[in-house]
């Protein structure tokens, strides 16, 4: 796996080293969003944006930390919170989070993680975030909440924009059909996917085939099916009334994610949230959404430093980020940006991919002139006048 992720010099490299090896059903799971107009705008959001650098100056070293709620981190780029790992790769959380120790930065580990938070705690040299939904109602959430304290976890991510199931993305005759199940029927119509992809069917059936969601119970005790859980996702979302209930149980930093817009931003503020991500789900769910770069300095002038403010979605390389904190997020979270590396080679995917990003935020930094991430501003990037009215 090595060798394939030294092959990865980019989040497009990533991808196409991942479509290789992973049934179309998988990579259609990881690319979800991306026919949308949200996605297209997320990622052109960011070309519109350009650097402005600072001619004859020069830093040997750049300084890449940052402070992430008392957290002191060496990257500025924290892996975002999505389920499905294991059925990517059999590496799965604990092997994303041995990479992201070893880079120094925060992996948010899911609720729809394919391991149990312990296993992903004791597999982890870094600090771990747990992201919580609500599927399975308070019951299982409070269980949840207690777990990911007695696995060390320094903060909860609580997502708010996912009111319903996002609609299909691909026509009929571009869907691949996702296994959700294991059974004789599962396997029959998936085998055709799976011709041809041996290092991932081999991977799958090495890692015992399992599917499931440990971290979401069913009332007797038992684990959902990802079917169950999945269905359940849209039923029972968390809302401003259920902050207060989940602070009084945590009674530690929480981070909100999805937010776009200044209002939404200071309720959260109003909450009690410690950090806040303003994200669009990469262009997941709602197909006509503001890019979550367009509305970020929106989103920073309305909170002040009375919050940390972080960016999720688009972003595909150490440039992006510059520009991000230059517009007031303190770091970033990605998603497919590690995604694609995970499935391609795993741990060993995900270490080298954010490698790519580290080594892309220093270089940028020392063609615009400038120390640090912490010393980035608007002065650093000229953004289009129509952002400004």
């Amino acid at each position: 796996m090595r060798d394939i992720a030294s092959r990865m010099l980019s989040v497009q490299d990533a991808e196409y080293l991942a479509r290789r090896r992973l049934p179309k059903a998988l990579a259609q799971l990881i690319e979800v969003g991306d026919p949308t107009p949200t996605f297209g705008r997320n990622l052109a959001a960011f070309q519109d944006v350009s650097l402005r650098p600072r001619a004859a100056v020069f830093n040997r070293q750049r300084d890449l930390r940052v402070s992430i709620l008392g957290n002191q981190i060496a990257l500025p780029v924290i892996v975002a919170p999505t389920g499905n790992l294991r059925v990517l790769h059999a590496d799965g959380e604990p092997g994303v989070a041995r990479a992201a120790g070893a880079a120094g930065t925060i992996q948010c580990v899911s609720t729809f993680t394919g391991h149990r938070i312990e296993d992903v705690a004791a597999a982890a040299t870094g600090p771990l975030f747990f992201q919580l939904y609500l599927v399975g109602g308070r019951e299982n959430a409070e269980a949840n909440i207690e777990r990911a304290r007695r696995a060390g976890c320094r903060a909860l991510v609580i997502t708010v924009d996912t009111a319903a199931r996002p609609q299909a993305k691909h026509g009929v005759r571009q869907r691949a059909f996702l296994p959700l199940a294991i059974d004789a029927a599962t396997a029959l119509r998936f085998l055709p996917q799976v011709v041809g992809k041996p290092e991932w069917l081999l991977d799958f059936v090495r890692d015992g085939m399992t599917i499931g969601v440990p971290m979401i119970r069913r009332a007797d005790g038992t684990s959902m099916t990802f079917a169950e859980a999945s269905a359940g996702l849209a039923v029972e979302i968390p809302v401003w009334e259920d902050l207060a209930w989940i602070q009084e149980q945590w009674k530690g930093p929480i981070m909100v994610k999805g937010l776009l817009t200044a209002e939404d931003a200071r309720r959260a503020v109003d909450c009690g949230a410690g950090a806040i991500v303003v994200s669009n789900h990469g262009g997941h769910l709602l197909p006509a959404t503001a890019p979550s770069l367009r509305v970020l300095p929106e989103v920073v002038d309305a909170v002040g430093d009375q919050v940390e403010v972080l960016l999720d979605s688009g972003i595909r390389r150490g440039a992006d980020v510059v520009k991000a904190i230059s517009l007031g997020a303190r770091a970033v979270l990605i998603g497919r940006g590690y995604l694609w590396a995970h499935a391609a080679a795993g741990e060993a995917g995900v270490r080298r991919i954010l490698e790519v990003f580290r080594d892309g935020i220093d270089s940028t930094l020392a063609l615009i002139g400038c120390p640090s991430v912490s010393a980035l501003d608007a002065s650093y990037v000229s953004v289009p006048a129509s952002w400004r009215s």
